[in-house]
């Protein structure tokens, strides 16, 4: 499979997870040690950790809508813009607590795929809304 129908693949199966609460089919391409470094510096390690990022994003933010849209790739890495919002209903480890208004993300994620599997997440991103 070259890079690009993998991150299309990759892009289904994490609307599947976040707006659906389905997270199967981004088990099956996600390396159990994936390293994901997000914004602000913020990093965690393996499918474990990156499931339970989702789901507690998936219960904080209600009537959430997150939309990832392949942009390039080339060899093992692939690029996608990342837009994100809803409501800021519930805690976030690390944020403000919760306000009830409207909040948005907007960024950049590199992803880097070996043997089929993300293995490592480079993102950057800028939420506002939170406060």
């Amino acid at each position: 499979m070259n890079i690009k129908e993998f991150a299309q693949k990759f892009i289904k199966a994490e609307d599947e997870a976040w707006l659906k609460g389905n997270l199967d089919p981004l088990e099956a391409l996600d390396d159990p040690n994936a390293v994901y470094n997000l914004t602000p510096p913020f990093q965690f390690v393996g499918w474990e950790a990156h499931k339970q990022q989702i789901l507690g994003m998936r219960q904080a933010i209600s009537n959430l809508r997150q939309k990832l849209e392949y942009l390039t790739g080339d060899g093992n890495l692939f690029v996608c813009s990342y837009k994100l919002s809803g409501t800021f209903t519930g805690e976030i480890p690390g944020f403000p607590p919760p306000t009830g208004k409207e909040v948005t993300a907007d960024g950049l994620f590199v992803f880097r795929v070996e043997n089929d599997k993300v293995v490592e997440v480079w993102a950057r991103s800028i939420m506002t809304g939170l406060g």
